[in-house]
């Protein structure tokens, strides 16, 4: 079971990125559906589907939210949503949206690396 959620849990970490990276490249072109309701939707549930197999894991693993490497997973989940939904919003700067897309992108690369084992969490 324990491996299932593994794959359940990468797999959605792999289309989450897919819809981030998505959604960058419409805001860099100027579409106006980065933000529609569709995209808005596909890209909440797939954020929390993703934080949520991530606990479901942590807890399976007897880890707790103050382990080091369960917080240095949350905590690069909420900056790449953080500097994500910032990125993404109308109205700024194409030069300052990219700039914070790619700093979420980083986060999200930061996480995955933590996840697999990479990389020490930093905390």
């Amino acid at each position: 079971m324990e491996g299932n959620i593994q794959q359940a849990h990468l797999f959605i970490g792999v289309a989450t990125l897919l819809v981030f990276v998505v959604r960058g490249i419409m805001m860099l072109a100027g579409s106006n559906a980065v933000n529609s309701r569709g995209m808005l939707a596909i890209a909440a549930v797939f954020t929390i589907l993703l934080f949520a197999s991530g606990v479901f894991m942590g807890f399976g693993a007897k880890l707790s939210f103050t382990d080091g490497f369960m917080l240095s997973k949350i905590i690069g989940l909420l900056l790449f949503v953080a500097f994500g939904v910032i990125a993404l919003k109308q109205g700024l700067s194409k030069p300052i949206a990219s700039v914070l897309w790619l700093i979420a992108l980083g986060a999200f690369v930061y996480t995955y690396l933590i996840g697999a084992k990479l990389l020490a969490p930093l905390f």
